[in-house]
């Protein structure tokens, strides 16, 4: 039980503190990352997996960490946040890897008079709100899949689970 006395205002162990955006707040971060998008959709793709690789080496160095958060917040069980954390650290990588076979214009059946190839381009900016059941693993994958392909991304995390979101 974590309240103390049963009184929900006075509780015996804090796991975060965190604060509700106001729709002023939540709108200037959308324009926000709206504008930074063009910059970061002109950095190298082979950058954008070097960092979001990073993420996953991050994520695997504090693997425990992110399992007690899982374990204390979301109130999985060891094993079931040892799979949420290492599905986070899969994402990261997959998608990494897959920016890099993306990356290259990919060549298409040539008309006469033409030369024509298939190149992913960013989209812009987005919003990213996870569910709290994967409050890692799902939050981590719509991210990255998202930053990876050189898009700007507002996360809107889960009201049950928000502390894992800031630690991510």
């Amino acid at each position: 039980d974590l309240l103390a006395s049963g009184n929900p205002s006075h509780p015996a162990e804090v796991v975060g503190l965190h604060h509700k955006a106001t729709a002023e707040l939540a709108h200037r971060a959308v324009e926000d990352t709206h504008a930074y998008a063009p910059m970061w959709g002109r950095t190298v793709p082979a950058e954008r997996a070097a960092l979001v690789a990073r993420v996953a080496a991050l994520i695997r160095e504090r693997k425990f960490e992110f399992d007690a958060w899982l374990v204390a917040e979301a109130g999985k069980t060891w094993p079931e946040a040892e799979a949420d954390v290492s599905e986070a650290i899969d994402f990261c990588e997959y998608y990494a890897r897959q920016m890099l076979r993306l990356a290259e214009p990919e060549p298409l059946v040539q008309l006469p008079g033409e030369r024509d190839d298939l190149v992913y381009l960013p989209l812009g900016a987005g919003v990213i709100i996870p569910p709290w059941n994967f409050p890692l693993a799902i939050l981590a994958g719509m991210t990255v899949a998202a930053l990876v392909a050189g898009n700007t991304v507002v996360i809107k995390p889960s009201s049950e689970t928000p502390t894992i979101a800031a630690k991510f």
